[in-house]
């Protein structure tokens, strides 16, 4: 395992001056070196940049902030002043941000230290992030739209990162690279300062190797210490399989295999009445579609920089400008209320509701890539977003934490659903040391 692989042993090492702010990001900086030419994590990345902030740190400060020191990802949905911010489009090609967003602002004024701009799918809108691959198996996809973030923390490029999730796009990358990372409620995060992908779903999150390093960046981004202790009291139910789309059978046995270790750890166990994840489907599409397009119309880049987007979302925005209607959406955020509400029922008796996080190990380039005919939208973005989708439907906060290896060794994630952030965070540390995921050689290390 590479020296300071988790930002918890990073911090401690920083803490008790076994290590310098210097060597950590000199550690970062050599696994970039290493494999950002194959992995192709990052949109703008430059060490030497932020080896002169490190040059500049207080050693005072080191027991005072609470990651002093610690290098972190921002997805290139979020400003970092002096940096460029693309959302990933040549749309937005070559624009600097002038400050940065306020969630930026608070991991510096904890003492982060900004390493560079992760790469994303175009404007967060898709669930694979082009041109960059999966640390496990170049041949296959990191998921998205958070796919720079999951990619360069899986290789060890970054200590920690943010992303942003209106589907499922911190959670999804998460599962495929074997990295944690926490889906928190609207409102509890600032988003000033991030391209919107659909306002009413958008939502800010952390991403880290571990749990407990998900757990330390939220703690800085809430403004709010966590109580973390055991797990015992909690009431956790598990979505059922007849209630989910179709497993993959080495992610149904992990899944099978989380939910025996659950067993041991909490107060009860027991099958869940939720709304069949399908059923969200058509509904959030649509409203997603709709708020996509109303976003890039009142920003002025659409349809006056239409040649400018990628085939795929430039399909998006054309099929909902020629398909959808105002009673149309409507309607679909109407139903969206309705099960919305009916998920959200499952914790009037429960605290954690648990449900893999996609059905799939992650795919590969080729299956990524494959289209229907007739629609704008990649068969795989469906798959792997209709499990957590519906989780931004209905506002709650989850987890993706991993579970289990697949075929080839690659990771699967189990997703942890429960009304806020600090459930799912104490819940997810527990089973972390349960089943093993932590400790060394558990996780890719470049």
């Amino acid at each position: 395992m590479p020296r300071f692989a988790t930002l918890a042993g990073a911090r401690n090492a920083l803490r008790s001056g076994a290590a310098s702010p210097i060597e950590v990001l000199a550690a970062c900086r050599d696994r970039i070196e290493q494999s950002e030419a194959a992995v192709r994590a990052w949109r703008t990345c430059d060490p030497d940049l932020a080896r002169r902030g490190v040059e500049g740190m207080e050693a005072a400060e080191r027991t005072e902030l609470p990651l002093w020191g610690i290098p972190i990802g921002i997805k290139d949905m979020i400003d970092v002043a002096g940096m460029t911010t693309t959302g990933g489009s040549r749309v937005l090609a070559g624009t600097i941000a002038d400050a940065d967003a306020p969630v930026v602002s608070r991991l510096r004024a904890a003492g982060a230290v900004i390493l560079g701009k992760t790469a994303t799918h175009e404007f967060a809108y898709g669930a694979v992030t082009p041109g960059t691959s999966n640390p496990w198996d170049l041949g296959r996809i990191p998921g998205g739209s958070s796919g720079g973030s999951a990619a360069a923390l899986a290789a060890g490029h970054c200590l920690g990162a943010l992303g942003t999730d209106t589907a499922g796009s911190i959670r999804i990358p998460a599962a495929l690279c074997g990295v944690a990372g926490l889906k928190p409620r609207q409102q509890q995060v600032r988003t000033e300062g991030v391209i919107p992908l659909a306002p009413s779903f958008d939502v800010v999150g952390p991403m880290a190797r571990t749990v407990e390093d998900v757990a330390l960046l939220w703690e800085v981004l809430s403004g709010a210490p966590l109580e973390l202790g055991g797990a015992g009291d909690l009431r956790v139910v598990c979505a059922p399989l007849d209630a989910l789309p179709e497993l993959e059978p080495e992610v149904a046995s992990a899944y099978a295999g989380a939910v025996d270790a659950f067993r041991g750890m909490t107060a009860s166990l027991r099958d869940a009445d939720v709304p069949p994840f399908t059923s969200f489907d058509a509904p959030r599409s649509t409203v997603l579609m709709w708020e996509a397009l109303e976003v890039h119309r009142s920003r002025g880049w659409w349809p006056d920089r239409a040649g400018d987007y990628t085939e795929e979302t430039r399909g998006y925005l054309l099929h909902a400008e020629k398909n959808l209607t105002p009673g149309a959406v409507e309607a679909a955020r109407a139903e969206c209320r309705r099960l919305a509400a009916r998920l959200g029922s499952v914790f009037d008796d429960a605290d954690v509701l648990v449900t893999p996080t996609v059905p799939c190990i992650a795919p590969t380039h080729e299956e990524a890539a494959q289209r229907s005919e007739g629609s704008p939208r990649r068969p795989i973005v469906m798959k792997l977003t209709r499990i957590p989708g519906p989780v931004n439907v209905a506002g709650l906060a989850a987890l993706s934490v991993p579970c289990g290896l697949g075929a080839g060794g690659l990771p699967i994630g189990l997703q942890l659903i429960a009304r806020d952030e600090e459930t799912v965070l104490r819940l997810g540390c527990a089973y972390e040391g349960v089943a093993g995921w932590a400790e060394p050689g558990a996780t890719f290390t470049g």
